[in-house]
C-alpha cells in the first residue's frame, strides 16, 4: 500500500533514488533508440513504467519548491530532469505509434 509523502520526505526520496531510476530510464531509452519492432516496444513501454514515479514526483517538488526552499542547485536539476522527461516521454510515445519508423 503507498503512502503519502511529505515534502521534505518527497525530496529525499527523489534525490536517493534518482541515480536508480536515472540508469534504468536511459537504458532503455537507449535500447528503443536503437532496436525496431516488438522490441522497440517493449523498451518504450518499459521506459515509461520507469518514469512514472519519477515524473509525478518531480511535478510535486517543483510545485512545491518555493515551500522546500530549494536553492539554485537543487531546482535547476529538477528542472532539467523534468525536461529530458518530458522529451524521452514524446519520443517513447512515438516509438510506440510507429515502432518501424
Amino acid at each position: 500500500m503507498a503512502r503519502t509523502l511529505t515534502s521534505p520526505e518527497a525530496l529525499a526520496w527523489y534525490f536517493k533514488h534518482r541515480p536508480a531510476f536515472v540508469k534504468d530510464i536511459c537504458w532503455h531509452v537507449a535500447t528503443a533508440r536503437s532496436q525496431w519492432g516488438t522490441t522497440r516496444q517493449r523498451h518504450a513501454e518499459s521506459a515509461l513504467d520507469a518514469m512514472a514515479d519519477p515524473v509525478r514526483v518531480n511535478a510535486f517538488l517543483l510545485q512545491h519548491a518555493d515551500a522546500l526552499a530549494l536553492d539554485t542547485t537543487t531546482r535547476a536539476a529538477l528542472e532539467n530532469d523534468a525536461a529530458e522527461m518530458r522529451a524521452y516521454t514524446a519520443r517513447m510515445h512515438a516509438y510506440l505509434a510507429n515502432p518501424w519508423a
